[in-house]
């Protein structure tokens, strides 16, 4: 089984990167897994395990809904997190407004489930994950400085490629495998 995902690859400005570092530098006292810089990504959808043999029908899908797509951009401009306020479990960068994402997502579903995967059950939130929590040492202290580094700015996300990625995950981090980029409208 492989495990895979599709998304866009993502690069932060200098205004994020410093509210990264300085998130970091605040939550150093925590057990967390921050995703390097060179992998981040916003992802459109998570498939999941899936047998070797579905592979080449996926790729074909994803060729398929990127010529039917135009480049957009979208507006990074906000922080949050997966899990609970009592067990965080991700923070991630994220959009307040995402409906040509949500476009994309609506062209390639309908694909994926007539592949065989399994249907998305969750709330759809395109984001960019900043790093896994495995542990907090003071949740008061850890959403105090959270919800201090909100960010009040927005970065541009150009959406111009969509990849289908193998995941590994590894104890330091996860590593990422690109099976196939497709740029959008071509």
């Amino acid at each position: 089984m492989k495990r895979l995902f599709i998304a866009n690859p993502v690069v932060l400005d200098n205004q994020y990167d410093a509210l990264v570092a300085r998130l970091r530098h605040e939550l150093r006292h925590d057990d967390i897994v921050w995703v390097q810089p060179e992998i981040r990504h916003l992802t459109l959808r998570f498939i999941g395990a899936t047998p070797p043999d579905r592979v080449e029908g996926i790729r074909e899908a994803l060729r398929q809904v990127c010529a039917e797509s135009q480049p957009f951009d979208l507006n990074l401009d906000k922080l949050g997190a997966f899990g609970s306020r009592y067990k965080p479990e991700v923070l991630w960068l994220g959009f307040e407004e995402f409906q040509p994402f949500r476009q994309l997502f609506e062209r390639l579903e309908p694909r994926l489930l007539e592949l065989g995967a399994e249907p998305n059950y969750g709330n759809f939130v395109p984001h960019v994950t900043l790093c896994r929590v495995k542990g907090v040492v003071d949740k008061s202290r850890f959403w105090k400085r959270v919800d201090a580094l909100t960010p009040a700015f927005a970065q541009r996300v150009p959406v111009s490629e969509l990849t289908l990625f193998q995941s590994f995950l590894h104890k330091d981090g996860p590593e990422y495998k690109a099976l196939l980029t497709c740029k959008l409208g071509e």
